[in-house]
Parts: structure tokens; C-alpha cells; sequence
């Protein structure tokens, strides 16, 4: 759970949206892209495979990096939604 935080924190809460903010989005915007870029998806776990292949990775952390991006990838969605149900909540015109 530590790795997990660790990670989400790092590069969705400080890495992008801190970037992005840095940059001029606002606030929210930021954080929407924050809990977007979190997702690691297909690449990580293309790069995963070939550590654990050529010896570079022990299954131990293949399993812990495999749950992560897996994790963080199933949660970029209700994140961003988190994030940015404020703003697109329908108005209810009578």
C-alpha cells in the first residue's frame, strides 16, 4: 500500500499536476491530467515482462510493479471523475 502511495502520489500529485500547474492550468485542470498520467497501462508492464525475462527484475517486485500498474491504470478514471465532477455536473433546468 506504501508503494502504491508512493507512486500515485509521486507521479500523478506531484510530477504532472504540479507541472501543469506550475504552467498556468488551473488547479482543477491540473489535477484532472495528474490523475490521468497516473495510469502506467500496457508499456510498464511490456518493460516488466523483459526485466523479468533477462534476470533485471526478481518476480517479488515483477508482482508488486504488475499490481501497481494495474491498479493505477483501473483508478485513472474515477479519479479524473473525482476530480472534475464539479465542473460537468448537468444544470437542471425547470
Amino acid at each position: 500500500m506504501l508503494l502504491l502511495f508512493l507512486a500515485v502520489a509521486g507521479k500523478g500529485g506531484v510530477a504532472c499536476a504540479a507541472a501543469a500547474w506550475l504552467y498556468g492550468e488551473p488547479l482543477r485542470e491540473a489535477l484532472a491530467i495528474g490523475a490521468l498520467m497516473n495510469a502506467r497501462g500496457l508499456m510498464e508492464l511490456i518493460i516488466l515482462n523483459i526485466g523479468l525475462e533477462r534476470g533485471g527484475v526478481t518476480p517479488t517486485l515483477f508482482t508488486m510493479l504488475v499490481f501497481l500498474a494495474v491498479v493505477t491504470t483501473l483508478m485513472a478514471t474515477p479519479a479524473f471523475q473525482l476530480v472534475r465532477k464539479s465542473v460537468a455536473e448537468p444544470s437542471h433546468a425547470g
